[in-house]
């Protein structure tokens, strides 16, 4: 126990041994006192409980009771008590408590019941369709003030007695009309006699508006039969002495008037909804009137026409719809349709009389005349109803399938036509002759028309021939045909096929290695790729002279290009001819050639093998500052190279020779030893590169220190496809992610194919370093509750040359605006904005708040010395306001007259709600002990009253 919790004790501990000591009287002695008839006297509205205590009480005591329901009848401090606000006869009890002597005395009210002045006047009335009628409401209640008790017994009269009574709840609606009388009585308390109040209640019919029964008609319909149209005859059930009324058609002249003229109504509004609304009004005003609405729908309807063309299969089946605009609405459509009596629905979208919808093809059948017919309409925006009937008459529309097909032919070849499903006039499959003509475009696009002729047709199929003469030219070729007096439909007849020419011939080639020394032959083939078929191919090697056959094979070979090594390096030193042969047996269409032979004579000897290079060399000019020459070729050979200008010349270059862009160069070698020159030369071509330089619009580009900018951060402006390659002032190359340095130059190369630019282009850009702010302090004191903004932190800044930009988050997120409040727990961090440049610090500052820099006495701080846990919603909890901000760091104690804890509280559970543990804690006195934790304030007790 610390010492200002053993400092209390004692101070009760002193108090409940003086409590012995002094006059048993302060606080008077028990009573118990009798009051039947308190509503007849209206000094008991300040009933003086003090004055009725027996012995010699002392002033300056307090009141309670322990019954919620006298709470506020009871004034704590006087003692005075208003009998006509206590509404429950009975046994009342109150508690007089002298603190100076710690001592109680009782004050027991034996309450006789009220129950409320009689209500047979005819003011107690009820409505026939009220099934909870509150009986308590026809007392009398608060007549001068006086209110009856609560827990009376409220009965039904045996004259009229229903069974629909329960408390005080009366079911008119089951009772029904007619009048019925209550009694409601309070019983005897101790001497005091029971009274009754009696009830008569008289329930009133209640108005009946019957049921409606609304009418739609469609906007083309006769009105004629309607212009007399009696409204009440669309009502069942209803009282007669109703009244009708609308708004805006002005059909009825007055409130009897019921009839309403159909026609007028189309004439003047279109097709629209009326609301016409009966009312009937209650013969007593306890009773609300009643009504029900007759609605008049005048509908949009679909009237007009549909246009299906004939049309040819594959293509929208589109039908075109006109219709009167009057009588329809623009908007979004379902359409319900039949083909030949299938049903199909299509949108639709209908504005000004016109619109369309494109018929499902899976219903119409092919080359025949079918009936489309409109079943139905749905408006789908606007929502509203449409008119179920339809008034368009059906139409009749046919698809064809009519089609010319013409296949592939090779050149000079007569290409054949066909024609199936053509109908004649009557839309049947044409039979017989018909006049006909074509027209034949070329692969050049030029055209030509034939001269007509007549064509036989069987059930809407016929074939013709064009002259091979026509196709003298591979390529694409299109056939339109046109066929004289057949049905229309809008079909394209015409057909592309292709002409093929003649496929290249097989090409056999021998190449020699080395003439001089020959050690393998290669066989090269470039034939066409075979559909089907193979080619059969037989080499052979023949010593010169004697005609000896040394070397033989044969390979089947499918087609493509392909090569293959003859291997003669066993030969002995001599003459030899290779000869290469094909034979074709494939069916390649329009193939004409089919057997191939090759030869080329060699010799064995001390030829050197042929260098190697690449045939094509690309030398990047900004790498040969003295130009490329015969010697930057690259090339790989076994003896020593030799340069030619052709392949045929015999003047050898100069190994200096500067190189010539997009010449072409032949590489041989020599064997020294021999002097044997490599019979075969290899050609490369070299070509010079050299980028245009790079560009840029901003040479000087200003960037953010914070941004962590690179060498990738600065636009530059190359060649498509060609990329960037920087370089420093020692031409040292540098990566893309090469950071910044303010002030630096750096040159920039475009790279093309690996090639960089011999020219470069400088760079110098300005890297803008914002230093970090400067605070006046790390924390802000506040008082939260001022309900602090962003403005306070305002008054850390000490920048004079940058804006400071406040934060919620170390990194990223959105600047603060000074409105925006501050959040308990929340750490802020300043950033140095530089206007000019748009730059950042790269760091930001963190300032944490202290939101209790509140004085006391300058808000709503008080200790509250007492509450009430009744769960009425009012001082339910013993809390200090504001506390948990000036002071978050409290702890509050609540203790017993004898020193014992009942509640241990702080910010996270700031509020006593009267218990002690499981158990509810007596009225009366019980003292805290608050601690603030906080500078110098000092720990304070003091003690409450605890009345329920």
């Amino acid at each position: 126990m610390n010492i200002l919790k053993l400092r209390l004790f004692t101070i009760m501990f002193f108090i409940l041994s003086l409590s012995n000591l002094v006059n048993a009287q302060c606080a008077g002695n028990d009573i118990t006192i009798e009051v039947c008839n308190k509503d007849a006297d209206v000094a008991n509205r300040d009933y003086d409980l003090f004055s009725q205590l027996g012995g010699s009480p002392t002033v300056g005591g307090t009141w309670s009771t322990t019954n919620p329901e006298n709470f506020y009848a009871l004034n704590q401090n006087t003692g005075v008590v208003d009998l006509w606000r206590i509404n429950n006869f009975g046994t009342h009890s109150f508690v007089y408590t002298n603190t100076s002597c710690n001592q109680t005395a009782t004050v027991t009210i034996n309450l006789g019941g009220y129950p409320g002045e009689d209500n047979v006047d005819g003011s107690a009335n009820a409505c026939g369709d009220d099934n909870s009628v509150n009986l308590h409401g026809f007392l009398g209640s608060n007549v001068d003030g006086k209110v009856q008790d609560f827990n009376g017994l409220w009965e039904e009269d045996p004259s009229t007695f229903t069974g629909f009574l329960e408390d005080n709840i009366f079911n008119a609606q089951a009772a029904g009309t007619g009048i019925y009388i209550f009694t409601y009585t309070v019983p005897d308390v101790n001497s005091c006699t029971g009274r009754t109040a009696t009830v008569v209640l008289e329930v009133h019919p209640p108005p009946n508006a019957g049921f409606a029964t609304s009418v739609n008609f469609c906007a083309n319909d006769d009105f004629s039969p309607f212009t007399n149209f009696d409204l009440n005859g669309q009502l069942t059930g209803e009282d007669p002495n109703g009244t009708w009324s609308e708004s805006g058609t002005n059909q009825l002249s007055d409130l009897n008037d019921s009839i309403i003229n159909i026609q007028e109504l189309y004439d003047n509004f279109g097709y629209n909804s009326f609301s016409f609304t009966y009312t009937v009004f209650p013969t007593h005003p306890v009773c609300e009137k009643r009504e029900v609405s007759v609605v008049i729908d005048i509908l949009p309807v679909l009237v007009g026409d549909i246009i299906a063309d004939n049309i040819c299969f594959g293509q929208d089946y589109v039908v075109d719809l006109e219709y009167d605009a009057n009588l329809l609405h623009n908007g979004s459509f379902l359409i319900g349709y039949t083909i030949d009596g299938s049903p199909g629905v299509a949108a639709a979208s209908l504005s000004g009389g016109i619109g369309d919808f494109i018929v499902d093809p899976d219903l119409v059948p092919l080359n025949q005349t079918v009936t489309l017919e409109i079943t139905g309409i749905t408006s789908v925006t606007p929502i509203r109803d449409v008119c179920p009937r339809v008034f368009v008459p059906p139409t009749t529309f046919l698809v064809a399938s009519s089609i010319a097909d013409v296949a592939d032919i090779c050149v000079q070849t007569d290409a054949t036509v066909t024609i199936n499903n053509i109908l004649d006039t009557s839309g049947n499959f044409a039979n017989g002759t018909f006049t006909t003509e074509y027209v034949l475009t070329r692969p050049d696009a030029s055209t030509e028309t034939s001269e007509t002729f007549e064509l036989a047709f069987t059930n809407g199929n016929a074939t013709f021939s064009i002259a091979g003469s026509n196709f003298s030219d591979g390529g694409e070729y299109e056939v339109s045909p046109t066929i004289l007096n057949t049905f229309p439909t809008n079909c394209n007849l015409a057909d592309i096929f292709i002409v093929t020419p003649l496929p290249d011939a097989i090409q056999l080639d021998l190449i020699v290695d080395n003439n001089c020394d020959a050690t393998q032959i290669d066989v090269l083939v470039d034939a066409p790729i075979l559909p089907n078929g193979t080619y059969t191919i037989t080499y052979d090697v023949t010593e010169l002279g004697s005609n000896t056959v040394l070397t033989t094979n044969t390979i089947n070979f499918t087609g493509g290009t392909a090569a293959y090594q003859i291997d003669v390096d066993a030969l002995p030193l001599g003459n030899y001819t290779a000869s290469v042969r094909s034979i074709q047996n494939d069916t390649t269409p329009c193939r004409l050639d089919f057997e191939f032979e090759e030869n080329e004579n060699f010799s064995r000897g001390g030829v050197p093998e042929a260098p190697q290079a690449a045939i094509n060399q690309t030398f990047c000019l900004s790498d040969f500052p003295g130009g490329p020459t015969l010697m930057d070729i690259e090339v790989t050979a076994a003896a020593d190279i030799l340069f030619y200008d052709t392949l045929t010349d015999t003047t050898i270059l100069p190994i200096s020779t500067a190189l010539v862009d997009g010449e072409d160069y032949f590489i041989t070698n020599s064997d020294p030893l021999t002097n044997c020159e490599g019979t075969e030369r290899i050609q490369v071509t070299v070509s010079f590169s050299n980028p245009n330089a790079p560009t840029s619009t901003n040479v000087n580009p200003l960037f953010c220190a914070e941004d962590n900018p690179t060498l990738a951060d600065i636009t530059i402006d190359v060649i498509p496809g060609s990329s960037v390659t920087w370089f420093n002032t020692d031409n040292t190359e540098l990566a893309a992610s090469t950071v910044l340095v303010d002030g630096q130059s750096y040159f920039a190369a475009t790279n093309s194919g690996g090639c960089n630019s011999s020219e470069r282009l400088e760079v110098t850009p300005t890297v803008i370093t914002v230093v970090p702010t400067s605070l006046l302090a790390d924390n802000l004191a506040v008082c939260g509750l001022d309900n602090p903004t962003v403005l306070a932190l305002r008054s850390l800044e000490s920048e004079t040359e940058n804006e400071v930009l406040w934060y919620s988050t170390e990194t990223g997120g959105i600047a603060l605006t000074d409105d925006v409040p501050l959040v308990v727990d929340t750490i802020y961090y300043a950033e140095n904005y530089n206007t000019l440049t748009g730059c950042s610090t790269n760091t930001r500052l963190p300032v944490t708040i202290d939101f209790s820099d509140c004085d006391p006495e300058n808000y709503d701080f008080f200790i509250p010395d007492g509450f009430s846990p009744n769960a009425d919603g009012r001082n339910d909890t013993f809390f200090i306001p504001n506390i948990e901000v000036i002071f978050p760091n409290y702890t509050l104690e609540i203790l017993n007259r004898y020193g014992t804890t009942l509640f241990s509280g702080d910010k996270t559970n700031p509020a006593w709600d009267g218990r002690n543990g499981s158990s509810t804690a007596p009225n009366g006195v019980y003292f805290y002990i608050i601690n603030y934790n906080k500078g110098n304030s000092e720990p304070i007790q003091g003690r409450l009253y605890l009345n329920r």
